[in-house]
């Protein structure tokens, strides 16, 4: 008798199993569909909740970005089993999840039990570096070094954990130790073209730049740097020529204008000279370095009257930034009830930084609590919508409203708004 109970509680473990197996099958074609809200519904009717199913549905979660569910099912499934895997798997959700020092926890309780587990231990290692727990980190990956020596990224990233602890010599030696390792290791040439630069050895700094850049010929970080050391040798025709790489690649900045004008400057070439900076002020138009640039070309071109004209310029625009004095001012004075005093340390704040968005806004609302004439206010809220739609989507939603509320009011009273 009793055989044939233990018999038949194999033949429905067997038939649960087989069928559990058939709607893993069908989840899995679900989910080569993206059909995930299928597969999760399927995956919630199965009986019994095993381990299996807990992972498949936690793993559809952290897929689907829902990683708070994804976190609930492997805790569900380790009150099952303590399964090795599932706390890897675990660890990698809240890590996702941005919970790095619950993630932290589960990686230093896996090693803390089993130190063959290399994975787990660079992924420690590079939450460490996050974390700037750089000796933690260094001690991580001295260990992983130890266990691979072949691996080149064990060494790249102490060299990482040695720069957080300011240690730039031994740092250098581990990029080096990560190259001669893997001389095709991208990441290791870039940062030894920054450290021979920065040790201003010029030989080295030029053969990993050049290393890098036939590896990549259009990385835009060796072409910066490439840039960087020609023009300082004074090559300008080839640093042109490097510079109009990068431009063709789309990568426009100050700079980079900025070190096309020069090049031109330095060869003669005035015309081109000012087209650079001026696409330099297309970009950033109130820079006074690249103001004052134009005034020295303009000089040179004994085009006196525009000379003084970016000087005036440069001279305004390189007024010293201290609108957060003025803005925390006019804060105090706001919270005081003194609008006037307030009002005038807002304009102070933007006038020294018209790039203080803040600041035109505070004049704007200051302006409408404290004037009558309400077109005051509404041209502040005009300009701020003009320069700055894009930085705050609060602020601009309320500017939007305010200037339909004051063009209504305004219209009532008899006034003709554009």
């Amino acid at each position: 008798m009793k055989k044939i109970i233990i018999l038949v509680m194999l033949i429905l473990i067997s038939s649960k199993t087989e069928a559990q197996s058939s709607v893993f099958a069908i989840v899995d074609d679900l989910l080569l569909k993206g059909d995930y809200q299928k597969a999760l519904v399927l995956l919630e009717k199965q009986e019994p909740i095993t381990i299996e199913v807990l992972d498949k549905t936690a793993s559809i979660y952290q897929t689907t970005g829902n990683y708070t569910k994804a976190i609930e099912c492997y805790d569900k499934a380790l009150k099952i089993e303590q399964n090795e895997a599932l706390q890897v798997k675990l660890g990698n959700v809240y890590n996702s999840a941005g919970l790095t020092t619950k993630a932290i926890a589960v990686f230093e309780n896996i090693i803390e039990k089993d130190t063959s587990n290399l994975l787990v231990a660079n992924s420690l290692g590079k939450l460490y570096l996050g974390q700037n727990k750089a000796k933690k980190a260094e001690r991580m990956f001295r260990f992983l070094k130890k266990k691979d020596s072949l691996n080149p990224n064990y060494p790249f990233q102490l060299a990482e954990a040695l720069s957080k602890q300011n240690k730039p010599f031994k740092m250098g030696q581990s990029y080096l130790d990560a190259y001669n390792l893997d001389t095709m290791h991208i990441k290791s040439i870039y940062e030894l073209s920054k450290f021979f630069k920065e040790l201003r050895l010029k030989d080295s700094t030029m053969l990993f730049i050049d290393k890098g850049l036939e590896i990549d010929s259009i990385n835009i970080n060796f072409l910066q740097l490439k840039v960087n050391q020609l023009y300082f040798s004074k090559n300008f025709d080839e640093t042109i020529i490097y510079l109009n790489k990068l431009d063709s690649l789309n990568f426009k900045s100050v700079n980079t204008y900025e070190m096309f004008g020069m090049c031109y400057y330095n060869l003669k070439d005035f015309e081109k000279a000012e087209a650079s900076y001026k696409s330099a002020l297309r970009i950033e138009r109130n820079n006074p370095k690249i103001l004052y640039r134009l005034a020295t070309l303009n000089y040179e071109k004994k085009d006196i009257e525009k000379a003084k004209l970016y000087l005036r310029m440069s001279i305004v625009s390189a007024k010293p930034e201290i609108d957060k004095q003025y803005f925390l001012f006019g804060t105090i004075f706001k919270e005081e009830n003194d609008l006037k005093m307030a009002l005038g340390n807002f304009e102070n704040a933007y006038q020294n930084n018209y790039h203080n968005y803040k600041a035109l806004f505070e004049v704007a609302i200051t302006s409408d609590a404290y004037f009558k004439d309400k077109k005051i206010a509404l041209n502040h809220y005009k300009k701020y919508f003009q320069q700055f739609e894009s930085r705050d989507k609060e602020m601009t939603e309320y500017v939007i409203q305010r200037i339909k509320e004051l063009k209504k009011e305004l219209f009532l009273e008899g006034e003709i708004i554009d």
